[in-house]
């Protein structure tokens, strides 16, 4: 079977959708299908190279590309139709952006006018909010919809595959001891969308006022700078973020929109507890969450966690080992894939 993965912005961006475009067409072609990536050329960056991570799947960036496959998967956005006039397949329309679906977010993130909402999410993000239910409408021209699970209640579709996010398990794991200086690492863009500011915030807040004694690492950024009490880390690459979940005693994720950060899998599947925001988008039946609301709220969760990795050790060791065995029992990639595979068959009309 041929699968073409459409994606609404080029793999060179390197954010979680592009992450989970990568992974899927690996896990994919690890099938046995025949998989093609085609990418509009929009978010590219110079200098990143993304062909060698592919493996035997070919990729190609187009603003109208020209797909000859049994099926497409289109990371949806408003307006694809005009973007597939030449994808002749039946199509499933994949939510990943949670600007399309504003009543799971934050919704402090959508107040004032445009261009507060421009400055807050950028062109991209105001785009699709602003369009959101013109979306809807456009949804009934796709012969299916993928959404997660926990948002399915959100989408309004003939046709929904309810289908997780996946990790290959034996790659994200625990690696690394806990030592004994306490660690609380972000992951992800510096943005107000991805709650950057919370996390600065929430580090100010602990060290000062709380007088905890830990360090708040955070990727990107220039290695070695720090401000607010936040170390830069600089580029990590997959291989090394392994490590880093795994050695950190807390991931904190204090998003303001999101569908399913597959920050949220990675830590857990390294074996470290995740704080992170409350709202619909992170209310994920089976994973031991430690919900928060604002600063005020993630400080009670990592005063706790603290105290209990200090005063009750196993107790917190516990909290690592239930996180891990959740992602291990229903999100791994041996056991989500194989729906996926299904999917594309019952849409392409190959199943049996």
């Amino acid at each position: 079977m041929r699968v073409a993965l459409i994606h609404n912005h080029s793999l060179t961006y390197m954010g979680g959708g592009e992450t989970f475009i990568l992974r899927l067409a690996r896990a994919l072609s690890g099938q046995g299908l025949n998989v093609s990536i085609y990418s509009l050329p929009i978010g590219r960056r110079g200098g990143v190279e993304v062909k060698g991570l592919l493996g035997p799947v070919d990729y190609r960036e187009s603003l109208l590309p020209e797909a000859d496959a049994d099926v497409a998967y289109v990371t949806y956005f408003p307006m694809a139709s005009l973007a597939l006039l030449r994808v002749r397949a039946p199509k499933v329309a994949a939510i990943h952006s949670p600007l399309l679906l504003p009543e799971a977010q934050d919704q402090g993130l959508f107040r004032g006018g445009p261009a507060a909402l421009l400055n807050r999410l950028g062109a991209w993000g105001a785009y699709s909010y602003y369009l959101h239910r013109a979306a809807r409408l456009e949804l009934r021209r796709f012969k299916a919809v993928h959404a997660y699970p926990h948002l399915v209640n959100f989408v309004r579709h003939r046709r929904v595959y309810a289908l997780p996010p996946f990790l290959d398990v034996s790659r994200w794991r625990p690696t690394r001891e806990k030592g004994e200086d306490f660690r609380v690492l972000f992951v992800g863009r510096r943005a107000y969308e991805k709650g950057f500011d919370l996390f600065t915030a929430i580090a100010r807040e602990a060290r000062g006022r709380l007088g905890l004694k830990a360090r708040f690492l955070t990727t990107g950024g220039r290695e070695g700078d720090v401000t607010d009490g936040v170390e830069s880390l600089g580029f990590v690459p997959e291989d090394e973020l392994v490590n880093l979940y795994s050695s950190a005693h807390a991931v904190i994720y204090p998003t303001r929109a999101d569908t399913f950060g597959l920050v949220v899998l990675e830590a857990l599947a390294s074996g470290t507890p995740v704080i992170t925001s409350d709202i619909p988008s992170h209310r994920l039946p089976g994973l031991p969450l430690l919900l928060a609301r604002g600063v005020d709220g993630a400080l009670r969760q990592l005063v706790d966690l603290y105290n209990m990795f200090y005063s009750d050790r196993e107790r917190y060791l516990e909290l690592c080992r239930r996180g891990r065995e959740a992602v291990v029992r229903s999100y791994s990639e041996d056991v989500v894939v194989p729906q996926y595979v299904r999917m594309f068959k019952e849409v392409a009309g190959l199943s049996p």
